[in-house]
């Protein structure tokens, strides 16, 4: 039905009125002259009808309700004593009355309820003529046609309420008043009391007027029974109501899901038109609003101004009585408000205990929103980059593997040439900086042409799916490189960067996503060492270079003359200063300098060479370990263990337990990190490996969380007792507002878990401050130790010891 629910009503009400209408004349012409109709009579049953208005008792049913009142008790006399047109008369003289003065109902509320009165009195009247016929209408088969009447009545009753629900806001008022069970829906066992009680009433009056006063007595006994069993079904209704609302809102992860879910019950349960999520923002307040048909619009209001609802953003609940409630919502460190206006047509106004129901309803809706938005931030910081914002290497893979296929697709890999020098000569925080310039350049460029992911350190890759053909690909390869090359300013610096960019296309170099974005970083290795700024892959190209031809040689005979150094950076509990651990870290030195371990660890994963390069490093740092033990200092070590060992031919297991007895290092005092990746390629067989280590007595750890692919749920299967927060998230947590958010919810997430959390990378004092303050186990990082060799380590420990006991 076409336009606005208020139309919509009021055709509905024209309608009853014209059917009432015409029952009425029909009547009239079949039975010109009114039989029983004296004005005495009349004139009682109206007022008893406008009595009926001020003792009812009404039961919430879904979105509508029900009500239930003395007026079959009237409605029998108007049946016995009355004829049909004369009984829709009097109702409607004393329904009208009724309302108007008990009810105070106006305007389109009080005509539709006159409409609905006349509907069920001449239906009422009809059914019970028919039936009677000229039978006494005080004999058994009158008393079959007045229970028949009042129940069509109260049918009438419930199906034009649905109706106006329908109309209004909920067109899935018919579904679910079709599925709904007739006792509820009919209250019958009211009905057949009120309705015994009118015809007892009839012929009380027929045979003893004076005793109609005890009658009167004993309906006010039964209506005062009805309120307190309303007061008590809805007492039920309302808690079952708040564990149905508890588990609607907790079936999600996603917090626009939760919000609107929120909405739809708080709507549906305070018998509201409309309900609000009002939450603030940065550059104004977000709302989310369901109305009564459904309509779900979020919208975005600027700053300034005044609403009536911003005493609940203050922390007080509000409410108008007459159309509006608002209460606060605790989200974390910030309060939203939840809103709800205009009440249903059954509720003259909002009362107090609609207020309290609205406040346990945020209460619960407070913690669903915050468990959703929690795990929603920590899935996107899983899928994006906390520096840039980026999408990271898991969420290009992933849209990689959607794009092959499918037409053509370019992948793009660049880095920044000699970033490096950067970092070493202005630090990492300049470094940061030039890492955000350069991707929101990208993305401000190439955007709506491709999708740019930060895949790690200075390494950057775009994804193209819409282009013609490969000419494009590569016209879009010269553009990047031509947007990356000249001046990138930074904190009041003019940096001059110049990238290395490497072209790989599907289907012609393949259709594998890993295969494909292996080739495009052999592209840009090309691109860099011939520095030609742009390098379309070609198959000679997987041919390693001279310098990783030479860098492998020299890994090899570096891992079996164990010339691979160790070096440790500890650990510390920030509140006492107490060192919790150490991590070994390897190090490796060319004739020529350092190698990154960047570097060589990647080239010891592809060659092989990193089981015996792990097992080396496991037996160095387990001897330091012992060494410390028998210097007085208790520390625990910690070793980077590589993916290819959970899953490759010797077990894992006896390797550890060889060197733990090796070198007589009680299993307790080592922990194996993993990172978030290292399950992904076997995830079943790493899980068992874990256990087994787990068994043995070693601790284990989930490194750089957050930065991986594993997904939050694989948390809870795994055997670990400790988390690791990426330094990626620790740099510059103090000026960085989405850093700070995603290292609270993994601090948050790793205590739930009941892991012990560690923050890396802290590496001024006011970073190491607020990691402390947000309640960190451990911290480690350049604050408190670069790595040292093992000897200077040891001297470390025993100088901290000093300070740590003056200090104390």
């Amino acid at each position: 039905m076409e336009g606005s629910p208020a139309v919509r009503t009021g055709l509905l009400t024209s309608a009853l009125l014209l059917a009432t209408s015409a029952v009425v004349a029909f009547w009239l012409l079949r039975h010109p002259i009114p039989y029983g109709g004296s004005l005495g009579r009349l004139a009682a049953v109206a007022v008893l009808f406008a009595l009926a208005e001020r003792f009812s008792v009404t039961f919430p049913v879904r979105r509508g309700s029900h009500t239930i009142t003395l007026s079959e008790i009237p409605l029998v006399l108007g049946l016995v004593l009355l004829s049909p047109a004369m009984l829709v008369f009097v109702r409607l003289a004393g329904g009208v009355a009724g309302m108007a003065v008990f009810g105070r109902q106006r305007g389109s509320k009080l005509a539709f309820n006159t409409a609905l009165y006349g509907a069920q009195a001449a239906a009422a009247g009809v059914v019970f003529h028919l039936i009677v016929r000229s039978a006494d209408p005080l004999g058994p088969r009158g008393w079959l046609a007045c229970f028949v009447a009042a129940f069509v009545a109260d049918l009438i009753s419930v199906v034009l309420i649905s109706a106006v629900i329908a109309l209004n806001d909920d067109t899935e008022e018919w579904r679910r008043l079709l599925s709904a069970d007739l006792r509820d829906v009919l209250q019958m066992p009211l009905v057949v009391v009120t309705t015994t009680l009118g015809l007892i009433t009839a012929i009380v009056v027929r045979d003893q007027l004076a005793g109609a006063a005890l009658l009167g007595v004993l309906s006010f006994a039964i209506f005062r029974v009805f309120q307190r069993y309303a007061q008590q079904t809805q007492g039920h209704a309302q808690v079952e109501a708040l564990y149905r609302f508890t588990r609607a809102v907790s079936g999600s992860h996603d917090a626009t899901a939760v919000a609107r879910e929120v909405l739809t019950q708080v709507r549906d349960l305070v018998r509201a038109e409309t309900a609000e999520l009002i939450l603030p923002e940065e550059h104004g307040t977000a709302r989310m609003t369901l109305t009564g048909q459904d309509t779900f619009q979020v919208a975005t209001d600027p700053p300034g101004g005044t609403a009536w609802w911003q005493p609940a953003a203050r922390g007080e609940s509000i409410i108008r009585p007459a159309d509006a409630m608002a209460v606060p919502v605790a989200l974390g460190d910030t309060t939203a408000v939840l809103a709800v206006t205009g009440s249903m047509a059954d509720l003259d106004a909002f009362e107090p205990g609609h207020l309290r129901l609205l406040e346990a309803l945020a209460a619960h809706a407070g913690v669903a929103l915050t468990n959703a938005r929690l795990v929603q931030e920590l899935s996107h910081s899983s899928r994006h980059d906390a520096l840039t914002g980026l999408p990271n290497r898991r969420q290009l893979l992933a849209e990689l593997r959607r794009a092959v296929g499918h037409g053509q697709v370019g992948v793009l890999l660049f880095d920044l040439d000699r970033f490096k020098d950067i970092n070493d000569a202005l630090g990492h925080s300049i470094g940061d900086d030039v890492l955000r310039e350069v991707g929101h350049r990208v993305q401000r460029r190439f955007g709506d042409r491709a999708i740019v992911a930060r895949l790690g350190g200075d390494e950057f890759g775009l994804l193209i799916t819409g282009a013609d053909g490969e000419d494009d690909v590569l016209a879009i390869a010269a553009e990047l490189h031509d947007t990356l090359t000249g001046l990138t300013e930074v904190a009041g610096l003019a940096l001059t960067t110049q990238a290395s960019i490497g072209v790989c296309l599907s289907p012609r170099h393949g259709t594998d996503p890993d295969r494909l974005l292996q080739r495009a970083d052999v592209a840009m290795y090309v691109a860099k060492q011939a520095r030609t700024g742009v390098h379309v892959y070609q198959p000679a190209d997987d041919q390693d270079t001279p310098r990783r031809l030479a860098l492998l040689t020299d890994l090899r005979s570096a891992v079996e003359n164990g010339e691979v150094r160790v070096a440790y950076q500890p650990k510390v509990d920030p509140v006492t200063g107490r060192v919790t651990g150490a991590e070994a870290l390897a190090r490796w030195t060319r004739a020529d300098g350092p190698v990154r371990p960047d570097e060589f660890i990647p080239l010891a994963e592809r060659s092989g060479l990193i089981t015996p390069l792990t097992e080396h490093i496991l037996d160095t740092a387990l001897s330091a370990c012992a060494a410390w033990r028998r210097a007085g200092h208790e520390v625990p070590v910690a070793v980077n263990l590589s993916p290819q060992m959970l899953t490759g031919p010797t077990p894992v297991r006896d390797v550890v337990a060889q060197a733990l007895r090796r070198n007589d290092v009680p299993a307790g005092f080592l922990t194996l990190e993993i990172t978030e990746g290292g399950l992904i390629a076997d995830p079943v067989n790493g899980v068992r490996v874990l256990h087994a280590l787990r068994h043995l007595g070693v601790r284990l750890s989930i490194d750089d969380f957050g930065t991986g692919h594993s997904s939050l749920s694989r948390l809870t299967d795994l055997p670990v007792q400790e988390l690791k927060i990426d330094k990626s998230f620790v740099q510059d947590i103090t000026h960085d507002r989405g850093r700070r958010t995603v290292t609270v919810a993994a601090q948050q997430l790793g205590h739930a878990l009941g892991l012990h959390v560690v923050a890396e990378g802290a590496e001024t004092q006011e970073e190491f401050d607020a990691l402390r303050d947000l309640g960190c186990d451990s911290i480690q990082g350049y604050h408190v130790s670069r790595p040292l060799a093992p000897d200077d380590f040891l001297r470390w420990l025993a100088e901290h010891s000093v300070r740590a006991a003056v200090s104390r």
